[in-house]
């Protein structure tokens, strides 16, 4: 097990899994497969050629692909080349896009040929995947040697903007090992788990699903953009891929159940269904989902996009006897949590608070936003180091979990997106 205080970054874990199981499957899309050892060539080919356009440490690439091989490829080269990816999602309106890309001064934006004409005009320079795989087939297929620290970042992920600009989210590779490292102890799935890959990369519970599977030995199996909105299409394809690992905002899963009320269909190969993003709810249909898969565990993930998880619950027992709103959980590892009053003073034992959360898992900040930074992350008052503010509020229940209660402010969630209304007026 690699220890926090030797962070090895997150390629560097990849590579482990490659010498241990080269020849295992590591993706699946539709008729495609690649084991380790292709998707550890092939990336580092990217990363050879990102390399020798300049890529280096905290350099910002966007990418700007669709769910593929060549996307999760595209990812870990990015890594591989020491610099952090931008996820561009093609659904996003071509002036985010345009405000992401010049936003975070991205000099490189990886794509395919048919969706430059869609792309916003930046400075940016795009690179087309599918015209380079000569290039890219002369490079070394060896791995690079390393200039990743932990505090370099990983991604950088915008989020909704209380000011009506989105802003970006900095996460390095120190915060992300450890969330990697409590999820490979807290899992149920073990290793070798087949994961589905359901989120968008432009939501960070995707970080979870690709590194956290390739990080397990297990298999990531992609799927396409009509399967994955479709819950009865969804359902069928979990039972028929094997899926073991599963994640995905409540509005899915509460979709989902209620599909498999409807056909009466339970995955028996799915162990471990972990849900963040928004509230969860326990519906009837999941209770009933639920009891008819006695060997699957229904996990609730909570934290924002500039902590990424910090919280955890795992719900036990029988379902019927769930709460219909259950807490977000204990901290995980090295995290701290604070339930801080106006004053930011600890309020207490069952009294509402803001949230606020320290340890290894906060982000650098918003790039190129000291001020909204300095805002939002501050000295922490209690120990070293620094306090993210979330602006939600909880209460410390008697068995210490953490009882989510809202926001303080208009922020809303839709399908586990956070929207501030500034950004849509």
């Amino acid at each position: 097990m690699i220890q926090t205080r030797q962070v090895v970054p997150i390629q560097g874990w990849v590579e482990q899994t490659v010498l241990r199981l080269p020849q295992s499957t590591a993706v699946i899309h539709a008729d495609q497969q690649l084991t380790y050892r292709q998707l550890n060539e092939r990336a580092n080919q990217l990363a050879h050629y990102l390399r020798l356009q300049g890529a280096g440490p905290d350099q910002l690439i966007g990418v700007c692909l669709e769910r593929s091989c060549d996307l999760i490829i595209a990812l870990l080269a990015i890594l591989k080349a020491g610099s952090a990816y931008l996820p561009l999602d093609l659904s996003y309106p071509t002036a985010r896009l345009g405000y992401m890309l010049n936003q975070a001064q991205a000099p490189l934006l990886l794509t395919q040929t048919r969706y430059q004409a869609t792309l916003p005009k930046t400075d940016a320079r795009v690179i087309c995947l599918d015209e380079i795989g000569r290039q890219l087939e002369a490079l070394p297929t060896q791995n690079l040697t390393s200039t990743t620290q932990p505090e370099h970042l990983a991604y950088l992920i915008y989020t909704s903007g209380s000011t009506g600009q989105p802003k970006g989210v900095a996460m390095p590779h120190r915060s992300l090992v450890n969330l990697l490292q409590w999820q490979l102890r807290s899992s149920h799935a073990g290793a070798g788990s087949r994961t589905l890959q359901f989120t968008p990369v432009s939501f960070d519970v995707s970080f979870q699903e690709i590194f956290g599977t390739f990080c397990s030995g297990g298999t990531l199996v992609l799927i396409d953009e009509v399967c994955r909105r479709d819950p009865f299409k969804l359902l069928q394809y979990i039972g028929n891929q094997h899926i073991e690992r599963l994640f995905l905002p409540f509005v899915a899963l509460r979709q989902l159940a209620e599909a498999a009320a409807i056909q009466n269909s339970a995955p028996q190969r799915l162990t471990e269904v972990i849900t963040a993003g928004e509230q969860l709810r326990i519906t009837p249909e999941i209770v009933r989902w639920f009891e008819a898969m006695p060997r699957c565990s229904l996990h609730n993930h909570y934290g924002p996009s500039e902590t990424h998880v910090v919280t955890a619950l795992q719900l036990t027992g029988n379902p019927k006897d769930w709460p219909a709103l259950p807490s977000i959980g204990y901290p995980i590892d090295q995290v701290q949590a604070y339930l801080l009053d106006t004053e930011q003073q600890p309020v207490a034992a069952g009294e509402v608070g803001e949230l606020y959360f320290g340890g290894s898992c906060l982000a650098k900040g918003y790039l190129h936003r000291p001020e909204i930074t300095s805002e939002r992350f501050i000295s922490n008052p209690f120990s070293p180091g620094r306090l993210y503010r979330t602006g939600d509020l909880g209460r410390r229940l008697p068995t210490g979990e953490i009882e989510y209660l809202g926001r303080l402010d208009q922020q809303v969630k839709i399908r586990g997106y956070r929207i501030e209304p500034a950004e849509i007026e």
